[in-house]
């Protein structure tokens, strides 16, 4: 850059029919300058006051890249705000610094261009602490590509505090300059003053043309990397939709109060204890969806008539449509509409599922923890298990969960009405017995908790994925309990991939569900209606 150009300003005439003079007017009192590119009220600012304290791994990162960029830190507080904000807002760009027009405003637009962003801020929007785990982890992904996004979108990695340097000296020259200037106005201006004018006039030319030059710079540079900028960007938005799609997961899937996505002591500490076990992580990827069908179920179920559950579907049986169905009937108006959904069968009507019962029993699930379930499928069956723990506290009905596989490993977990905690469950869905496959044991003990505990008229849910032979001394005990205690056993084949082995529940249960016919969800819904 040529900083020794001819000077442009040689008579206080040329300053003063130049544009220079309006310019120094407009930077008399430059606005102050902001890092933020996001606007936030004091409540939301408090929020994220509070999500902020005590992290100091993100005080780290940040303090680390403010080396390199001093608009850096502003970064997480303007992604946390875009994601959680319900109408997020931007501060005009005449507010902001040079680096963040330069580099913070770019990033932020790149993000909510990117394919996962939807996901992500419905997944954050209103709730603080997904929205925070996962400015968290954008910030600490950009972080580690800083060198790289600062070349590809400042060229130079200086070139933005350069910038920013630049646009400071300019403000001041120009704020010099408009000094000067309303002393000429006065007409008392002494030839030394007017040499000091000019002098300002060419100091302050001289820092807009740099300035300019600087940004073009800039501007050349981001629309030729904007693709490779992209690229950065959008892995960073994949690594923090991940994040956010973890608490989502694990609230919804272990908290007393799945909605509740605030930053608390307990949420904090049931992030940290489902993080650390590999197989509560895996659970929670099925529960928190099971425990939506179930609230699904209680939602969409009606009781019609005595003693059935109902939830509605599409048909023309009339003498199961809604009453609003039918009330289209009474007036001319509505009565072709009428005919038409009827012919279509479009009518809504009530869709009968199954009885209940007063007095409905307890609830035992066996789980096969044998070797050969270790992973997706043990996962998956204590997710089911868990589900039908809630089932049985919302109703208040005792819950036991029996985990088997050789006939030496069998392990019983007790839920009793208001005498279990949440560490309870997490335990209890993180044992893993592995080995082999045992029948037997499982059925004596359901038929011992029937005999000892007051599980009589129970639910019994049967999850495995072996081929097992019940002996027929155990089948004829079962029999005889079955007929003394009123209860029925539901199978669970976890046979995907392997039909025809159905075989092994057949003696034993009364309905069989299998992964080769129904996906998992179906099969979670089938088990909540009516429970």
């Amino acid at each position: 850059m040529n900083t020794n150009r001819r000077k442009a300003f040689r008579t206080i005439a040329d300053v003063l029919h130049s544009p220079i003079a309006e310019l120094a007017a407009f930077r008399r009192k430059p606005a102050q300058k902001t890092d933020r590119v996001m606007r936030s009220s004091k409540l939301e600012d408090s929020i994220y006051a509070e999500l902020r304290e005590d992290d100091t791994e993100m005080d780290m990162t940040e303090h680390a890249a403010a080396q390199k960029l001093k608009s850096f830190p502003a970064l997480s507080h303007d992604v946390f705000q875009s994601l959680y904000s319900l109408a997020p807002r931007k501060n005009g760009t005449d507010m902001l610094t040079a680096a963040a027009q330069k580099f913070n405003a770019p990033i932020l637009d790149h993000i909510s261009q990117q394919d996962d962003y939807p996901t992500l801020k419905n997944i954050c929007e209103g709730r603080s602490l997904p929205a925070y785990e996962a400015a968290a982890e954008f910030t600490s992904r950009a972080a580690e590509e800083l060198d790289g996004l600062l070349s590809e979108l400042g060229g130079d990695k200086g070139a933005l505090n350069t910038l920013e340097k630049l646009e400071t000296a300019r403000d001041a020259a120009a704020e010099e300059l408009a000094k000067l200037l309303d002393v000429q106005a006065t007409g008392e201006t002494t030839e030394p003053g007017k040499q000091a004018l000019i002098n300002a006039a060419n100091r302050l030319d001289s820092k807009q043309r740099q300035v300019e030059a600087v940004s073009q710079l800039l501007e050349t540079t981001m629309l030729r990397q904007k693709e490779a900028v992209k690229l950065a960007v959008s892995a960073a938005v994949q690594a923090a939709t991940e994040r956010a799609e973890e608490v989502q997961s694990i609230i919804g899937a272990w908290s007393d109060e799945p909605s509740n996505m605030r930053c608390t002591p307990e949420n904090l500490a049931l992030l940290e204890k489902v993080r650390q076990s590999p197989v509560l992580r895996d659970v929670s990827k099925y529960l928190g969806r099971f425990r939506e069908i179930f609230a699904q179920a209680k939602k969409n179920s009606y009781a019609y008539g005595r003693g059935e559950t109902y939830s509605l579907e599409l048909g023309d049986n009339l003498s199961r449509a809604l009453t609003s169905e039918l009330a289209m009937l009474a007036t001319p108006e509505t009565i072709p509409l009428f005919l038409r959904k009827y012919q279509q069968k479009q009518i809504k009507q009530y869709r009968r599922r199954e009885p209940i019962y007063k007095g409905m029993g307890d609830i035992i699930c066996c789980l096969d923890e044998s070797s050969s379930t270790e992973g997706e499928a043990a996962a998956w069956g204590k997710a089911v298990a868990m589900t039908l723990l809630e089932i049985a506290a919302e109703s208040r009905r005792s819950f036991a969960l029996i985990h088997f596989a050789g006939s030496s490993s069998c392990q019983v977990d007790m839920f009793r009405p208001g005498e279990y905690t949440l560490e309870d469950k997490l335990s209890s869905a993180e044992t893993f017995l592995g080995g082999g496959t045992n029948f037997e044991r499982p059925i004596r003990e359901v038929i011992q908790l029937m005999d000892t505990e007051g599980f009589e008229k129970a639910d019994v849910v049967f999850i495995t994925d072996g081929e097992c032979e019940l002996p027929d001394a155990c089948q004829q005990e079962l029999q005889a309990a079955q007929v003394a205690y009123h209860f029925t056993v539901t199978g669970i084949l976890l046979d995907e991939g392997q039909s025809g082995m159905d075989f092994s529940l057949k003696p034993f249960c009364q309905k069989i569900y299998r992964t080769s016919e129904l996906t998992g969800d179906d099969i979670v819904q089938s088990l909540t209606f009516g429970r």
